[in-house]
């Protein structure tokens, strides 16, 4: 009996641990479980904007964790859910979504369990509903040939005798090609280094990365039936090359986009091209340190977008009432085209991003003992999350959750991928008089005065200069900003703040609410602030930024503003 147990102790000691857990399963079956009430509400498949909400979900699960093995699950249950929104809405393009969803579940993983599943899956619905029987014969034929230990290969089998005639021809192997040597840049050439994009089926932001700053023009051109040409957005950008090894072609297929192409148009033109499903509205704008070239394309129910390319020459004459002015061009938005009851106007604040300011190879300010702005903000982003999640009862989104670096306008792109309901930013605030201290918050606009422009510089770590130039391309911005609830929420999370604060806490001073043009705010989509909640040049506030206390207290108040804000656009209900 004892040998029994030393062994049975040896086997114990040598058994390997399991894995930490990297938050994937919980996501997952937090997704799970809002997937099942969903079916189980007849009341809720109703609305289109309950099943985008699932699906957000699953995908969040397989864009934050791709190699955890709920990746695969992740995808599977977001094409089950577009397919179950095709039931209710009959709109031929959520079916298609989920073929995607299943489709790339095969690409990405095909080495698990789900690969055949989806791949019938995708089979299915290009038969019967797409009717599509060439595409559904290659995925049932793909099955027999992949996987025929799999326990879709009977019925796959049978589809595909059954679709033979629908068989595509096949097609001569092309001769290979020598690549062409990459063309070298020359003096005042710029280089097109990379292609970036978020997507989701209805906001999609690509992102052209540069080595130097270009002229460019954008513009659209209406789908072609005869020629068989999707509708498409081109970029030209002058005097540039693609850099070595670019690629050329990026498949996307997110409802919006079917794939991005690059390629040299002339010698010294780089052409960048948006092949599109569908759309409502787009906008391309550049941004500075590196320079880069942002398009954000919007479908169906987004805010209309003006569709010309700003000009960077003069500034727009102010008035007194300058928000009112913009406010005043907004367009209406548009209903979803789809054949189910519209969402209400106020659905609650379902979700809210919240964007720990810098990060990674960006430390931000630093303070006269060395505390880092990206350290502060990202505890501090933890704790908003906490209390919001544990006070509002809404999801919260971090941009990051750890120390990793985020370009800017990948920070707004989260927001709008997720359909965030509201954007905090969280930032210490830094000025080279070591003297100055207190609490503000902005809201993305024009910028007032001389501080303002200098705390914008910062944040978006750039010139003056350029911060003027930024002011140049607003103006034809704001119209998709929600300047007038982005004012007020900053409002009301500038005063919980400072009333908060001062309860606790001796010398808080109030600076206000104000306004500026700051990168990270730029593009997004719903109410949107940016909190610089003490100066970490100054010696008091760096100790009290240091401190768990000061960072909860700030928390809690800007929840209370968040609440208060809420309340009173009947977002969510008066406790």
């Amino acid at each position: 009996m004892k040998l029994f147990r030393t062994i049975a102790l040896l086997l114990l000691l040598l058994t390997p641990l399991p894995a930490l857990a990297d938050g994937s399963d919980a996501a997952y079956l937090k997704a799970k479980d809002n997937y099942q009430s969903l079916i189980n509400s007849a009341k809720k498949q109703l609305y289109r904007d309950n099943w985008e909400a699932v699906i957000g979900a699953f995908m969040a699960v397989v864009d934050r964790y791709p190699d955890s093995s709920r990746a695969p699950d992740g995808l599977y249950m977001a094409a089950r859910a577009c397919r179950g929104l095709y039931d209710v809405s009959r709109v031929s393009s959520d079916a298609r979504r989920a073929t995607e969803y299943y489709d790339r579940l095969t690409q990405s993983y095909p080495r698990n369990s789900l690969a055949d599943d989806a791949l019938f899956e995708s089979a299915q619905i290009y038969e019967a509903i797409l009717e599509s029987k060439a595409e559904a014969f290659v995925r049932y034929q793909a099955i027999v040939d992949r996987y025929p230990s799999g326990d879709m290969l009977a019925k796959a089998k049978g589809r595909a005798v059954s679709l033979v005639a629908y068989a595509p021809a096949p097609k001569a192997l092309p001769a290979p090609e020598v690549s062409p040597p990459a063309p070298v840049a020359k003096a005042g050439e710029a280089v097109l280094t990379g292609i970036r994009l978020w997507s989701n089926p209805g906001y999609t932001r690509v992102v052209m990365d540069l080595e130097g700053a270009a002229e460019f023009s954008a513009n659209f051109l209406p789908a072609n039936p005869k020629e068989g040409a999707d509708p498409r957005i081109y970029v030209d950008i002058k005097k540039t090359v693609p850099a070595a090894g670019l690629t050329e072609k990026t498949l996307v297929q997110d409802g919006l986009l079917r794939q991005v192409r690059s390629g040299r148009y002339d010698d010294s033109t780089v052409r960048v091209v948006l092949d599109l499903v569908s759309f409502n509205n787009y906008k391309v704008f550049p941004l500075q340190d590196p320079f880069r070239i942002v398009i954000d394309v919007l479908g169906e129910g987004a805010p209309a977008l003006s569709s010309q390319v700003p000009e960077i020459r003069s500034r727009p004459p102010e008035t007194k009432d300058g928000i009112a002015r913009v406010l005043d061009k907004a367009p209406v938005e548009a209903p979803l085209k789809v054949n189910i009851p519209a969402v209400s106007s106020h659905p609650g604040l379902r979700r809210i991003v919240v964007d720990a300011g810098h990060g990674g190879k960006d430390p931000g300010a630093v303070g006269p003992s060395g505390l880092l702005e990206k350290d502060v903000t990202l505890a501090m982003a933890r704790q908003l999350k906490k209390q919001l999640e544990a006070e509002i009862g809404c999801e919260v989104i971090l941009t990051r959750d750890r120390d990793v670096y985020l370009p800017l306008e990948e920070r707004t792109a989260i927001a709008n991928k997720v359909g965030a309901d509201l954007f905090i930013s969280i930032h210490a605030n830094a000025a080279k008089n070591r003297e100055a201290y207190g609490v503000e918050t902005y809201y993305l606009n024009f910028s007032k005065n001389d501080k303002a422009a200098a705390v914008a510089a910062r944040e978006n770590g750039t010139s003056l200069k350029q911060v003027g130039d930024l002011e140049l391309i607003l103006f034809d911005l704001m119209a998709n900003s929600k300047i007038n609830e982005s004012s007020r929420l900053a409002a009301e999370i500038q005063k919980a703040m400072v009333d908060d604060l001062r309860r606790h806490y001796s010398d808080i001073r109030d600076l206000g609410v104000r306004q500026g043009p700051f990168y990270v705010l730029v593009g997004a989509t719903m109410p949107s602030v940016l909190v610089e909640a003490a100066f970490i040049s100054n010696h008091r506030e760096e100790s009290r930024l240091a401190t768990s206390k000061f960072k909860e207290k700030t928390s809690a108040a800007i929840v209370k503003g968040v609440r208060n804000y809420a309340t009173d656009l009947k977002l969510i209900a008066n406790k």
